[in-house]
């Protein structure tokens, strides 16, 4: 099942439950979130250090899945907590960041006190979950983001990038729903200004270049810096936005 087949069946907060064994092995064999999963990497690796020149004092991946962003992430924090409801994904995860404390929760609906943090992630999230759940754990994400800290996402297979356009043009069905500009008037909503947006494969434009991309190279590195401009994020496939929670 595709993470867009999964925003169609009901609430996006069970589809994962029983994947934690298999996801990283099927998110690799798809050549673009492949791709998407090393460049959102290099993204980070990168603006993290400007963000937080001295450090993270306090960090949540919230959905945290198998900790593919918490490992990228952690070892700028002084202390990281990943969240997640799947026990399977949770599995995963500790076994991948074993000095992280991971939590077996759904913030929407428990009340758990975990304090304030300076940054908080949500990866692969948004985009899938239905409108309702996007509303609902924003304002979670809103209370546990301290004022002035950072909440760090992504939109993937944006449903306006060039891309997607081309590929209904040519009979394709749509598949995610979440705009570029619906994301942002989202995170405002819930008092999160965007600062920043790193659009990822603006230059991949129809849609069986999604399927054909390599593995990041000397040159797509260098395609990337030049369709990297938070003008093109509107079109883009993925877009990792920094949103800065408000005073």
């Amino acid at each position: 099942m595709s993470d867009s087949e999964s925003t169609q069946i009901g609430d996006y907060r069970t589809s994962h439950i029983e994947r934690g064994e298999n996801y990283d092995r099927n998110l690799a064999k798809d050549p673009f979130d492949a791709y998407m999963c090393d460049m959102e990497r290099v993204h980070l690796q990168r603006i993290l250090p400007q963000l937080f020149p001295d450090g993270i004092a306090r960090y949540l991946d919230f959905a945290c899945g198998t900790a593919r962003i918490t490992h990228t992430v952690a070892p700028f924090a002084r202390e990281t907590i990943g969240v997640d409801l799947s026990p399977s994904m949770l599995a995963a995860a500790r076994q991948r960041c074993p000095g992280v404390r991971f939590v077996e929760a759904d913030l929407t609906r428990a009340a758990i006190d975990l304090g304030t943090f300076d940054l908080a992630t949500a990866f692969r999230f948004f985009g899938n979950a239905q409108p309702t759940l996007r509303q609902q754990v924003l304002q979670v994400l809103a209370d546990l983001v301290r004022p002035e800290g950072y909440l760090v996402l992504n939109n993937h297979r944006n449903p306006r990038s060039l891309a997607a356009l081309f590929h209904r043009l040519t009979g394709g069905k749509p598949e995610m729903d979440l705009t570029h500009h619906a994301l942002q008037q989202l995170l405002a909503k819930h008092g999160f200004q965007v600062v920043n947006s790193l659009p990822i494969g603006a230059w991949l434009y129809r849609s069986r270049m999604l399927g054909q991309v390599r593995t990041v190279d000397g040159g797509s590195l260098r395609r990337e810096a030049m369709f990297g401009h938070r003008f093109l994020a509107p079109v883009a496939p993925d877009t990792i936005l920094v949103a800065r929670r408000r005073a």
